[in-house]
């Protein structure tokens, strides 16, 4: 203020001395009732702070506390008080400033008026003319609210984060302690910026209690040290920045109200909701506690945007209501036109992602919630290709409305297409480059004219490998025997990233790899039941982490290695016609995400499917002989 006082009263060329705002001083440390200044304290919100990078806002975290009630809590009626009854109470950007602001706005709108109207009449008039000298003056004059302003912008703020770094720091320059409920972990303030955000502040420190007595304020339970350090941050800049970016949102909120801090509610609301903070903060908004149901709107408004970005991990532990809700959202938007199959496929994979997300939770209630969720959209404006690749997959649509589906576009189920033969690879026998009646199984490794076929032949004891473009057998791998590089049994075959080849032989529980060339490289595995050992292996794959997946037949399991045989996981375990159990697991294949399929085999009648941590999805299959069994 020093500084602006010397430049106000130096003035600067052209300025008219008449322009003269009263500032209020009912904050108790602003001038005198007097005293006169011209400023601007204006600024955008979007301004970079000295020393602080701004954030998006908090992401309402889900891994946060869910705090459901805040009973015996400081809100407004602990002090019988409310910021609108308050004569003093101030925002958190500091003393009086909303009312600077608004008479500075008032005050540059009058000049612009002038000058505007000035300038309509200035071509009649003479250089000399008063009108037009005031007019010069007004212009000067805005100019230099426009620079007080920026350079009381860049003092305020770096004074501000210098005070929350002492605070942040518990620097002894502060005079408040914030005690957490553990009695230890606390942070420190100053007093004087807690009370110029906040009435309640203000009481707590003039009551005669312990925050008086001894600069002691207790937090709540629930609020983490991260949601207190956003909190303060909001106070001492009066704007969400990095610590505020880290902190969970549902408690930000809470401390909003308890404190009555004014701006943060709608900062959140604002900048806040984002796809994977979205269901957090809805399933928040719906506890019946305080003001909450803006926070539903906006979760609304960005649910009518898409659903699109939300993953699995943002929808784990959301229950089936706030699924609903949202998705009623988005549906209710684009109900006629040619993007409506967009929003009908983009519901269908977000039912889908919660139901992967919740079954560990829920249980079988959320492939039931699931069903219901699909049941409400209208399948039939989708096209055939996206019935078949998205709708039929999954398993959430019975049969019966498939076919009716199919029957609506005229159309052929997927069991009803008939496929023709492209190319036949190789001829029958037992010589060099010949397959022999016991043809198992397939793999195929890279594309265009590169593009090759493994073929595994347990008759002829080897692997060919064809040309998927000319059909000619371009290598043959191994041959009979029990030494490195021979096969008793060549059964599964998986290529990896690199085009190394990898063959599963069951009666010699082993596999054995191969560079594209065809020669030998290591082998690994042997006859038991332990971790890493095998009991005739068969199915094999490869995962896009680069992981190897093994059916373990004999062993009833399916086991994930790493390429040099070190032991991962195990999927599954024996069993007959329950989840996530196999007899005699057989083929294997990985798709494009990662998720694991398995011929469960004996008892089963179909195959399981598992994501890529192993855990169990689905079935998919029963036993019979009709479509789709």
């Amino acid at each position: 203020q020093g500084e602006m006082e010397e430049e106000v009263n130096a003035g600067s060329p052209g300025i008219k001395r008449g322009f003269e705002m009263p500032i209020n001083t009912t904050a108790g440390f602003a001038p005198t009732a007097t005293t006169h200044k011209r400023m601007a304290l204006d600024r955008g919100p979007t301004d970079e702070l000295p020393g602080a990078k701004l954030g998006n806002g908090p992401p309402w975290s889900l891994q946060g506390t869910y705090i459901e009630t805040r009973s015996g809590g400081l809100g407004n009626s602990a002090t019988g008080m409310s910021r609108e009854s308050s004569p003093g109470a101030q925002s958190a950007a500091g003393p009086d400033r909303e009312m600077v602001l608004e008479e500075l706005r008032i005050l540059e709108m009058q000049c612009v008026e002038l000058a505007q109207r000035l300038d309509e009449e200035g071509e009649e008039m003479d250089e000399d003319d008063e009108p037009l000298q005031e007019a010069k003056q007004t212009r000067a004059y805005i100019r230099h609210l426009e620079e007080l302003n920026k350079r009381l912008q860049t003092t305020t703020d770096v004074r501000c984060v210098a005070m929350l770094e002492q605070a942040l720091a518990q620097s002894p320059n502060c005079d408040v302690k914030l005690l957490f409920e553990d009695g230890q972990t606390h942070l420190s303030a100053h007093r004087g910026m807690l009370c110029a955000a906040s009435e309640e502040f203000r009481c707590m420190f003039r009551s005669g209690m312990v925050e008086e007595r001894q600069g002691v304020v207790k937090i709540p339970p629930g609020i983490s040290l991260q949601s207190m350090k956003g909190f303060l941050e909001w106070v001492y800049l009066g704007r969400g920045a990095r610590e505020n970016s880290l902190s969970d949102g549902r408690e930000m909120w809470l401390l909003a109200e308890m404190y009555d801090v004014g701006g943060i509610q709608e900062w959140l609301v604002d900048s806040g909701i984002t796809d994977a903070s979205v269901m957090a903060a809805y399933e928040f908004s719906q506890v019946p506690e305080g003001e909450r149901a803006v926070i539903a709107t906006a979760c609304f408004r960005h649910a009518a945007r898409g659903l699109g970005g939300l993953e699995e991990s943002h929808l784990k532990g959301v229950h089936y209501n706030a699924a609903h809700d949202l998705l009623q959202a988005r549906s209710s938007t684009n109900q006629a036109g040619a993007g409506v199959w967009r929003v009908v496929k983009e519901g269908f994979q977000f039912v889908e992602r919660w139901w992967r997300a919740n079954e560990g939770t829920f249980g079988p209630e959320a492939r039931e919630g699931a069903k219901k969720l699909v049941a409400g959209f209208d399948i039939a404006k989708l096209p055939v290709k996206l019935i078949r690749s998205v709708v039929e997959p999954s398993g959430l649509v019975d049969q019966e409305t498939l076919q009716e589906l199919y029957t609506l576009h005229g159309t052929k189920s997927i069991y009803e297409v008939e496929y023709s033969i492209m190319r036949t690879f190789g001829t029958h026998g037992c010589e060099a480059g010949q397959l022999s009646d016991d043809v198992c199984l397939v793999a195929v490794d890279g594309s265009g004219p590169n593009q090759r076929l493994a073929v595994t032949d347990p008759g002829n004891h080897h692997v060919l490998i064809f040309s998927v473009e000319t059909g000619e057998v371009i290598a043959t791998v191994g041959s009979e025997g029990k030494e490195a590089g021979e096969f008793l049994w060549p059964m599964g075959v998986a290529f990896n990233s690199r085009g190394d080849l990898f063959v599963s032989d069951p009666h010699q529980d082993r596999i054995q790899v191969f560079d594209c060339a065809g020669r030998y490289i290591r082998g690994f595995g042997q006859e038991g039941s332990g971790r890493g050992q095998l009991s005739y292996p068969t199915g094999i794959a490869i995962t896009p982490k680069g992981e190897l997946v093994v059916a373990d037949g004999g062993n009833h399991r399916v086991q994930v290695l790493r390429q040099d045989g070190t032991f991962v996981r195990t999927i599954g375990e024996d069993g007959e016609g329950g989840e996530a159990t196999f007899s005699n697991p057989g083929g294997v294949a990985v798709g494009s995400d990662g998720s694991i399929v398995v011929a469960a085999h004996r008892g089963h009648h179909g195959v399981h499917v598992f994501d890529d941590s192993g855990h169990f999805v689905r079935s998919i299959g029963s036993q019979g002989g009709g479509k789709g069994q």
